[in-house]
């Protein structure tokens, strides 16, 4: 089960890469091709800004949203590829929690 696990989070990770051949797909006139360029730069320029302070990215938040873990792919480089996503662990405020 960890093994599939595994294979998904690298398919999504070059899915999620795979964005540089979009151009082909959605047209070849050149204004198609400067709106996405348009997008691309503002994704890039947004993602660098989350990273710079520490935030999850679009990918790490789109990421999460499909595994239902905290995702958070620059951890790659600290922990190691079995890092990136990792299970959420809610804290409950001691009024409101009931088994106590």
């Amino acid at each position: 089960m960890i093994r599939i696990k595994i294979i998904s989070v690298i398919l999504l990770l070059v899915a999620l890469n795979g964005c540089g051949t979009l151009p082909a797909w959605i047209g070849t006139s050149a204004g198609t091709y400067e709106t996405y360029k348009t997008i691309t730069f503002t994704k890039t320029g947004v993602d660098l800004a989350l990273a710079a302070n520490d935030m999850p990215t679009t990918n790490d938040v789109a990421l999460s949203k499909i595994t239902g873990y905290d995702c958070k792919v620059s951890r790659m480089l600290d922990e190691g590829l079995h890092a990136i996503c990792k299970e959420i662990k809610y804290q409950y405020h001691p009024k409101l929690d009931k088994d106590k």
